[in-house]
């Protein structure tokens, strides 16, 4: 049986680095992440999205989309549930 890298798998079914599909797949990928931090830490704080939504001045509706990874995210608004939760983003820009 021949072992294949996780990289060699990447690039085989979602594309080599810097290809359309794959930044794709990535930021798709972050956005989740973020999603599921930003849900994790809600809970944490045993909030309920109710109580994030009045926090941030958002739809309950809309805090739910996010935290399923349905919204498309702005960093207004990562920002500004990221306040309302008492945490902070941080964002790391890199040269390719």
């Amino acid at each position: 049986m021949k072992t294949v890298s996780h990289e060699d798998v990447m690039n085989r079914f979602i594309g080599e680095p810097g290809t359309e599909n794959r930044i794709r797949f990535e930021n798709e990928l972050k956005a989740e992440i973020l999603a599921h931090q930003f849900k994790k830490l809600r809970k944490k704080k045993h909030l309920t999205q109710s109580q994030l939504a009045e926090k941030t001045g958002m739809e309950k509706g809309q805090i739910s989309k996010i935290e399923n990874g349905k919204f498309n995210l702005t960093l207004a608004t990562i920002n500004k549930i990221a306040s309302a939760l008492g945490a902070k983003v941080n964002f790391d820009l890199q040269p390719i």
